[in-house]
């Protein structure tokens, strides 16, 4: 599944984490009304990924090989508080560039950039997980979302 693995990585690099100059290329007219939507493709591969909201986001990114749904994961979460909210996006996508390779489905386990913490915990595999990552700004939880993810059979 190293395959898997390696393109859904390049696709979270250039989408919506990615720095604007990057993933305005891949920016595509929502398929849900109100959702902000990107496309990447490389091969035989496709990835979507589509959310609304602007501070309780829910959203779903699915993979599709050759045309057919392979792989899927929906996230849904919620600020806490009305403080640092715009500091605070810009962190989590800091932190969803910090992934690791090997576990490219949000960012790091912990990651940290000034007052700000990144904590991710996942369960499971590539073929089924659940998780949930937060954010914390000066040890005080400000925003969090559960994720959820498995292959398409």
């Amino acid at each position: 599944m190293l395959e898997f693995l390696h393109f859904l990585a390049i696709a979270h690099r250039n989408t919506y984490a990615a720095p604007k100059d990057i993933k305005v290329k891949y920016k595509i007219h929502p398929f849900l009304p109100a959702h902000e939507c990107y496309n990447f493709k490389i091969g035989d591969w496709e990835y979507f990924d589509g959310f609304a909201g602007k501070h309780w986001t829910p959203g779903r990114e699915v993979v599709l090989l050759k045309g057919v749904p392979y792989w899927a994961m929906s996230y849904q979460g919620k600020t806490v508080g009305d403080e640092h909210l715009e500091q605070a996006f810009d962190f989590l996508k800091l932190a969803l560039r910090n992934f690791d390779d090997k576990s490219p489905f949000r960012g790091p386990s912990y990651f940290q950039d000034g007052e700000f913490e990144y904590f991710f915990e996942m369960e499971g595999t590539y073929e089924y997980f659940t998780g949930r990552e937060s954010i914390k700004h000066n040890g005080k939880e400000i925003f969090f979302q559960n994720v959820m993810g498995e292959l398409i059979k």
